[in-house]
């Protein structure tokens, strides 16, 4: 009988970079990439070698399954909920690049080849967890809606946040919090 070690994972470690810096990263990493507001999330996460499955919810206390598994860099898959709007799954999606681009190169630091788990669903009272979360948050606000771009088509759009929130493919709430971040609100 063989007995086939599970993985252990760890999980992600911040930066504790300021927001305004993880947003320059974020603006940099899409620019690198040439991922702009128009293009499919999807078919960049497939060209820097990850994949999305999207999963059924299990009914675990309202979590929905929104996490990045990363084996190595070039080799991770993403899991999004199979009920939720595509705008919600492109912030989704980018959140968990934040993770894949800020925090994997970290845990390699003190773990090297060791698997990365990054989850939505942290421990409210883990500081490490939340503080990792919000700047997964800050990266995908910038990488979907970086900053020139957002200001410009804000002001072209009079301000309509539904309008500026459809260019940028985000859900309003998403376009108003950056709207807010950036002082146009």
């Amino acid at each position: 009988m063989s007995h086939v070690k599970a993985a252990t994972f760890v999980s992600p470690v911040p930066t504790r970079a300021s927001k305004n810096a993880i947003h320059a990263f974020a603006e940099g990493v899409a620019a690198k990439l040439h991922f702009g507001p128009h293009e499919p999330i999807l078919s960049l996460v497939s060209r820097i070698g990850g994949k999305v499955i999207y999963k059924n919810p299990e009914k675990l206390d309202g979590r929905l399954p929104e996490s990045i598994v990363v084996r190595s860099l070039g080799d991770f898959t993403i899991f999004v909920p199979s009920i939720t709007s595509a705008v919600r799954d492109r912030f989704t999606i980018a959140h968990e690049l934040g993770h894949y681009y800020l925090h994997y190169p970290l845990t390699q630091g003190s773990n090297p080849g060791a698997p990365m788990r990054a989850t939505r669903w942290v421990d409210p009272n883990d500081q490490v967890q939340q503080r990792a979360e919000w700047e997964a948050n800050w990266f995908a606000a910038a990488f979907l809606m970086p900053t020139g771009q957002f200001k410009a088509t804000f002001a072209s759009k009079g301000g309509n946040l539904e309008a500026v929130a459809a260019f940028f493919g985000v859900s309003p709430k998403a376009a108003q919090i950056r709207a807010s971040t950036l002082n146009l609100l």
